[in-house]
This record gives C-alpha cells, sequence and structure tokens, in this order.
C-alpha cells in the first residue's frame, strides 16, 4: 500500500503547548510529514527534549518559551516565529483549559470565571488574530484549534473548560466563514478521553471526588467508551495531518470529535 502524500513538506507549522501530550503529537507527526516546526511551551527543559527528540527528522525546528495564555507572550511567538521563516501556514491552537474542579458551580467566583475566558478561549482568539495577515496575505493557510467534547458533551468536572469550549466552537465557524474566500481554512478537533497527563489529572479528581481508585474510574471509562479503550495523542495528531494537508482543501468550519464515539450528539 502506498503512503498518501499529503502535501505538507516544506510548509511552516506552528504548534502551541507542544513539548508534552498531544501537542508533542502533533510537532511529532506533522515533522514526519516535513513540516518545519515552530515548537512553544511554558517549560523550557522540556521544549528542549522535545527538540532533541525530533532532531532526526530533516526539517528546520525552534522552539521558543512562551505562555500564549499572555498577551505580550503571543505576539512575540509569532513576530519570531515570521523573522524566522517568513510565514506560517499551518497553526495549532492547543493549550490546556481550565483546571479541574469538584466544587459546585456556585463556589467559583467572578475571578475565577474571567480567568477561564482569558486563557484558553481569549488564547486561541489572540492566536488566530496573530496568524491570519500573513495566511491572507500567502492566500493559504491552516488554523486548527484543540479544544474539547465539553463544548458539546458538558460535564460536571469540566463545567469552566466546557463553557470556554463552547465558545470556541462558534468561534471556528465563525471565522472559518469569514476567511475562506483568502483560501484559510480553519477547523476544531474535539479530543475526547485521550490518555494524556491532563487525562491522567482528571482521572485523579473524578477519583477524589467520588472515593474510589484511579483504576475503577479508568475501567468504569473504558467501558463508557464504544470502542472500549482511551485514545492515543496520535490518533489526534492523524486527524491534524489531514485537515493542515491538500487531502482537506475543501473542508473548513467543522469541529471534528476523536473520542472513539463517546460523544452522543449527532451533530
Amino acid at each position: 500500500m502506498k503512503n498518501v502524500d499529503l502535501g505538507l513538506t516544506g510548509r511552516v507549522a506552528l504548534v502551541t503547548g507542544a513539548s508534552a501530550g498531544i501537542g508533542y503529537a502533533i510537532a511529532e507527526k506533522l515533522a514526519g510529514e516535513g513540516c518545519h516546526l515552530i515548537i512553544c511551551g511554558r517549560n523550557s527543559e522540556r521544549l528542549e527534549k522535545a527538540v532533541e527528540t525530533l532532531g532526526h527528522y530533516q526539517i528546520k525546528i525552534i522552539s521558543i518559551a512562551a505562555d500564549v495564555h499572555k498577551e505580550n507572550d503571543s505576539i512575540s511567538l509569532v513576530q519570531e516565529s515570521l523573522k524566522q521563516f517568513g510565514r506560517i501556514d499551518i497553526a495549532i491552537n492547543n493549550s490546556e483549559g481550565a483546571k479541574f474542579s469538584s466544587e459546585a458551580v456556585e463556589e467559583f467566583d467572578d475571578e475565577e470565571w474571567r480567568n477561564v475566558f482569558e486563557r484558553k478561549l481569549m488564547g486561541y482568539i489572540r492566536m488566530t488574530n496573530l496568524v491570519l495577515p500573513s495566511m491572507k496575505s500567502q492566500k493559504w493557510g491552516r488554523i486548527i484549534n484543540i479544544i474539547g467534547t465539553s463544548g458539546k458533551e458538558p460535564a460536571g468536572a469540566l463545567i469552566k473548560s466546557g463553557v470556554a469550549n463552547a465558545g470556541l466552537i462558534n468561534f471556528t465557524k465563525a471565522v472559518a466563514t469569514e476567511v475562506a474566500k483568502w483560501n484559510v481554512l480553519v477547523n476544531s478537533i474535539n479530543p475526547g478521553l485521550i490518555d494524556t497527563p491532563r487525562h491522567r489529572e482528571y482521572l485523579e479528581v473524578v477519583a477524589q471526588k467520588e472515593g474510589q481508585t484511579v483504576n475503577a474510574i479508568k475501567e468504569r471509562i473504558d467501558k463508557l467508551i464504544p470502542l472500549g479503550r482511551r485514545g492515543a495523542a496520535s490518533e489526534v495528531a492523524n486527524l491534524v495531518a489531514f485537515l493542515a494537508s491538500e487531502c482537506a482543501s475543501y473542508i473548513t468550519g467543522v469541529t471534528i470529535p476523536v473520542d472513539g464515539g463517546l460523544s452522543k450528539g449527532a451533530f
């Protein structure tokens, strides 16, 4: 069976939250497809390790320590990326949402909600706004937002993330409609229960809240998933590569779940 040429060789991809988990898996997949990379994250040490492990790919790769929840860091990240490569073809918005919580909703104060909106929601909006001018000028671009199923499937421990994620799903559709005439495609992915460090943190919170062991929670969760298992970060990365490629040249404004069939909604 021949490999499918995704047409990504030589493209420049900016991946946020790329030092671990889904972000790293995305960076590795795009590197394997021949993309030059800008990877960013808040932890410089983990970024250096990521660069080392990706070093065998025949690409140019730079790492920039940045917190994309902060305006100045986001501006500097994009400016340095453009300085180094002259363009950004693909932008992957991938950062963690609100902390998992076992508190009742009425216990959240206004400041907590403001922090939720300022972090992931405004972080993605800001990064999108920063990369769009160069994409529009070259009449080619891909923006892919890694969101999460809580934007469509509300859950108690994920209520803060869910509210922000719902906003991002709406944002994705609206921006995709606006920038389509410049051949800039904007899509989102809703990872379900993917085996990452953040998912393991979620398991700990749920186990503590319910007074059960983490293994008991894992077994219960796996039974809820039609495919009978949690996903791998590489399975999210595979869809990212497809959406970034020429194979997906007529797909924009959609949000696709990668969740083993867990989501109940038909749309």
